[in-house]
């Protein structure tokens, strides 16, 4: 069985989706020949969907954030994967909007005979807000990278450290100040911090922090193991890989319990409403403080990533392969 993977062009300092598919990959080449396409950066819309054209295979994947090269395969044989729908529903407006749902959205979505979406949270986006039919969906989640590990350490009680990843304003780093600036915590900040306004208050604020941009997977491992907790009590997520990552760890975790997160982090984070910064502080103040809660979501959260297990997942994606076949 042959499969045509199709992905976005590369982009700096965005990797997610090329470590995702690449180790799917790599765990389905015993069982599947995969040719992988990288989209080239320079070509418009008309020239691209032409470039996927004429490297159309018997099954065809578009594994994320080019939707519109639908238009230029067969529908009975092409699948696309909606991570999310961020961009439509928090940034757009007006004419804008409606040119992207047109173009990116509906056309794409209805023509693909296979839609695949990596939460139960996406999938409802895609029936309640673009009338998808159900049965269309398939929910196949993203796995927990190869390479993270368990790497307990002592509980710097008197000074927490707290990981916070991500540079969206999505990611609620304000409220996440406000919650911790009346507290004895350290930040550590895997992000770009590109609103000014917002780094001027984070400074104002006495809030201790380190900053660290472009990590590679090494290091983006070893702020994990640094940390004592994770911060990810994000206004939106379409999944929420860092949760799973610093469970992975055996670290706790405090999230939102809106969108994708819950369902993400099963029993093992402490869930907060996103933009009470009291609930936050409640939250970390709890971990900080409990050392039996501590371990609790600690170990729940080791379990919760066993469902999330790389070849587990690669399967769900070879079973859907497998069908398309059998339909031909």
């Amino acid at each position: 069985m042959t499969v045509t993977h199709f992905n976005r062009d590369p982009r700096p300092g965005n990797y997610t989706f090329e470590q995702l598919f690449g180790a799917i990959r790599e765990a389905l080449a015993e069982e599947a020949t995969i040719i992988s396409h990288d989209l080239p950066a320079h070509l418009n819309f008309l020239s691209a969907i032409r470039w996927a054209q004429a490297r159309a295979g018997s099954i065809n994947h578009i594994t994320g954030d080019v939707n519109y090269l639908a238009f230029g395969l067969p529908p009975e044989r092409t699948i696309l994967t909606v991570h999310d729908l961020g961009h439509y529903t928090r940034t757009l407006t007006g004419w804008k909007k409606w040119m992207y749902r047109k173009f990116w959205l509906d056309g794409p979505l209805k023509r693909a005979g296979y839609l695949t979406a990596i939460s139960d949270f996406t999938k409802g986006q895609l029936v309640e807000l673009l009338d998808l039919p159900e049965r269309k969906i398939t929910v196949i989640p993203d796995p927990l990278l190869p390479g993270f590990s368990y790497a307990p350490q002592p509980f710097h009680k008197n000074r927490p450290i707290i990981l916070q990843i991500g540079s969206g304003p999505n990611k609620n780093l304000e409220r996440l100040i406000e919650a911790v600036q009346v507290m004895n915590v350290k930040l550590l900040l895997v992000n770009r911090l590109n609103d000014p306004g917002l780094k001027a208050k984070l400074i104002s604020s006495g809030v201790e922090f380190e900053q660290r941009i472009d990590l590679n997977f090494e290091q983006l491992k070893q702020a994990y193991c640094e940390c004592d907790l994770l911060f990810f009590a994000s206004e939106y997520e379409g999944f929420g890989m860092p949760i799973l990552e610093a469970q992975a760890t055996g670290r706790p975790v405090v999230t939102s319990n809106i969108c994708s997160m819950p369902e993400v982090a099963g029993r093992g984070a402490a869930l907060v409403n996103p933009y009470d910064p009291a609930a936050i502080r409640a939250a970390i103040e709890q971990i900080i403080r409990n050392a039996g809660y501590r371990e609790e979501l600690i170990q729940e959260g080791r379990e919760n990533v066993k469902r999330f297990n790389l070849e587990k997942i690669a399967g769900q994606y070879l079973e859907l392969y497998r069908e398309i076949a059998r339909s031909q």
